[in-house]
């Protein structure tokens, strides 16, 4: 068996992580804002002049007339994570169940521990991992919550985390591997909301200074650092050297010639994006040894995939998966690769990690898990270089924490800066519709690209490679499936580029309207339900229409091409459709089919994808209104891309027309109309 790296002395204690976190101030929501958001964000004349002002001050936000500047930054960016803030814990109060009755039945988790299923009043925005409590008692006995003098039957109390949601149904998984007694009652189960990542992002606004604000956050100039350029590589990846996009980008981010403003890498669908990153960071560890990088991305399985696309390329001993001890439970699902570099391979304790983590010339995790390095006494001003991956899925107050906590030293900017992904695609997820149309629901990515230092030049239509790099060639899918996202969202200018074996065997294919486009519109007039307690839909024509054609797939191939599960991807925005469809799937034996929303598959790619939109009838389209949406739903597929929906109703969102008036000037469209 491998040794582990740690070599820890076994006598210190984790807790001293633990108590450094609980040393992390509270940063409690101001009462003003909890009046608020109780209120629904709705006038009262009970309020205090605080609270009406408040409101008159977001209502300001909302419409625009105040935009974000030097001059509130802080202050607003607290104020609208503040609210989120409140309304998850709300969000979290309001799940609470009280008086459940007898435990449920007790199902055994992969690693021998115990879960136990309970049924919400709705659905609700609770999510994996959440801490839970469980008060229980047994079954026909007297409780007495608190007395002095004792009692003979106490409540006791079980801690535990979300294991999954599925619709109003919470699989709880409890610590320790412990299983309620027998005939027990369940008298509360209260769900916790994890404030941790809200507190470091507080934290992280109090560190920022105000001359880092202006050179970094808006930036007008660049400066470049002061070292000998260097203009000779021997490249790890050939095919990256060959591309002209990323080799410039590459030679700018190893040379700091944005320093000290960002650099941008704006990377379309399947332009090559990590593959750039990856390049990057290794030449800055081969030509700059006393280098120290920390390169996040948003979700672990992008971490994931960072890590081991730099073992390639590095050696084991330079890398470190940083993880957050929540992961601990699911390690025997992470690819043994990753594990064999992470701090949960043979897990330490705090003195080891800290001891080890300040040597690692590159350190991976997820943007926050990034604010647990704090807990480790990680300096500032450590990293000479700080990526962000995909950091147009994250709020701006999110990348402020590695920025704000790890980017300066002694006051000043030291630290280069990566941001890498692409403003056109979906952005953050927030937790609160209120705060639709605020900075809120803006990634430092997308702010920075409208950013005057970064945008086009109106003469010559290029970018200034110095600060930013668009990467123009796509290596993913078929020229049919490019061209309508490439005119709608990305001005024509990105370049075919897939090789034809991955994306060309599916011309011809019988269920083509079109033999030479591999594309298909299934309209298809089918009826909206929705589940009790639900404000999400389902549409069972739809779900049967794209059943019927994955049989078809899997039965007769493509071309005489036998097609697996696993090639199949299946796209739909709304949960109640996605739990449909796998239970329909399912019942056929198909397993494997991943079956996701558009937000789960950003980033991701398919050789065929199947898309459900759901709505039919009614007045609107939904969030099927967000042109993001449409671009993440269409930018998945390699080589096939059905896409079925009521045409009638869709049609009545612009950038919808426009998709399904692109099938149709090239006959791609079958099915039936209203």
């Amino acid at each position: 068996m491998k040794r582990s790296r740690w070599n820890a002395p076994q006598e210190t204690p984790e807790a001293k992580v633990q108590k450094r976190a609980e040393q992390l101030k509270p940063y409690e929501v101001p009462e003003p804002i909890r009046t608020l958001c109780a209120s629904n964000y709705c006038r009262s004349d009970g309020w205090t002049p605080e609270v009406d002002a408040l409101l008159a001050e977001l209502e300001l936000i909302k419409g625009g007339s105040v935009p974000l500047g030097l001059d509130n930054y802080r202050d607003r960016l607290r104020l609208l994570n503040q609210i989120e803030d409140e309304h998850l814990n709300g969000v979290y109060r309001e799940c609470c169940l009280e008086a459940v009755g007898v435990a449920p039945k007790a199902e055994e988790a992969n690693d021998g521990g115990f879960c136990y299923r309970f049924q919400l009043s709705e659905d609700s925005e609770i999510r994996r991992d959440t801490e839970v409590r469980l008060t229980v008692h047994q079954k026909n006995c007297l409780h007495i919550e608190h007395s002095d003098e004792g009692c003979k039957r106490p409540r006791n109390f079980f801690s535990g985390t979300v294991d999954s949601m599925a619709g109003r149904f919470v699989r709880v998984r409890l610590d320790l591997k412990v299983r309620l007694p027998e005939e027990s009652m369940v008298e509360k189960v209260e769900f916790i909301a994890e404030r941790t990542v809200f507190r470091l992002e507080y934290r992280a606004l109090e560190l920022l200074k105000d001359g880092f604000i202006d050179k970094v956050l808006f930036p007008k100039e660049v400066l470049g650092k002061e070292e000998e350029r260097i203009t000779s590589f021997e490249w790890f990846q050939p095919s990256v050297a060959s591309n002209q996009e990323q080799a410039e980008a590459i030679q700018s981010i190893v040379n700091g010639t944005s320093y000290p403003a960002p650099y941008l890498l704006f990377g379309p669908p399947g332009t090559g994006k990590t593959a750039t990153l990856v390049e990057a960071i290794g030449q800055i560890c081969k030509l700059k040894p006393s280098s120290k990088i920390l390169a996040m991305a948003t979700s672990n399985a992008a971490a994931n995939e960072l890590t081991v696309r730099l073992l390639r390329i590095l050696p084991e001993q330079r890398v470190l998966r940083f993880f957050a001890k929540s992961l601990e439970k699911k390690k025997d699902f992470i690819d043994q690769r990753v594990m064999n570099v992470s701090n949960l391979f043979e897990t330490p304790n705090a003195a080891g990690i800290h001891g080890k983590i300040l040597g690692f010339q590159v350190i991976v995790c997820t943007l926050s898990t990034a604010g647990r390095l704090v807990m480790y006494q990680v300096p500032t001003g450590h990293f000479s270089h700080i990526f962000i991956d995909e950091c147009g899925s994250a709020k701006e107050i999110s990348c402020l924490v590695p920025i704000a906590s790890f980017g300066t030293g002694k006051g000043e900017e030291t630290t280069s800066i990566v941001l890498a992904g692409d403003p056109k695609q979906l952005g953050p997820v927030i937790q609160c519709d209120f705060l639709d149309k605020t900075n809120h629901g803006m990634s430092l990515l997308e702010r920075l690209t409208d950013h005057e230092l970064y945008r086009r030049d109106e003469l010559t239509g290029s970018y200034d490679p110095r600060v930013i790099t668009l990467l123009r060639d796509n290596f993913r899918s078929h020229q049919a499936l490019l061209k309508f996202p490439n005119q709608a969202f990305y001005e024509g200018q990105l370049r075919v580029k897939a090789a034809p074996e991955l994306t060309n065997w599916a011309i011809g294919w019988r269920r083509l309207p079109n033999y030479s486009f591999p594309l298909i519109f299934h309209s298809v007039a089918g009826e909206v339900t929705r589940e009790k307690g639900s404000a999400s839909m389902a549409n069972v024509q739809e779900a049967k229409r794209v059943a019927s054609y994955v049989e078809d797939i899997l039965w007769n191939g493509i071309n005489g091409k036998k097609i697996t599960q696993n090639s199949i991807g299946i796209i739909s925005p709304y949960a109640c459709q996605v739990r449909y469809l796998k239970e329909l799937l399912k019942s056929r034996g198909r397993d494997d089919i991943e079956i996701g929303s558009t937000e789960q598959y950003q980033g991701r790619e398919k050789a065929i994808m199947i898309i459900s939109t759901v709505r039919s009838g009614g007045s609107g389209v939904g969030f099927l209104n967000n042109v993001k949406r449409l671009n993440v739903s269409v930018t998945r597929a390699q080589a096939l891309m059905i896409v079925v929906g009521d045409a009638d109703t869709l049609e009545r969102n612009e950038s919808w027309r426009e998709f399904i008036g692109f099938c149709r000037k090239h006959r791609a469209v079958v099915g039936s109309k209203k």
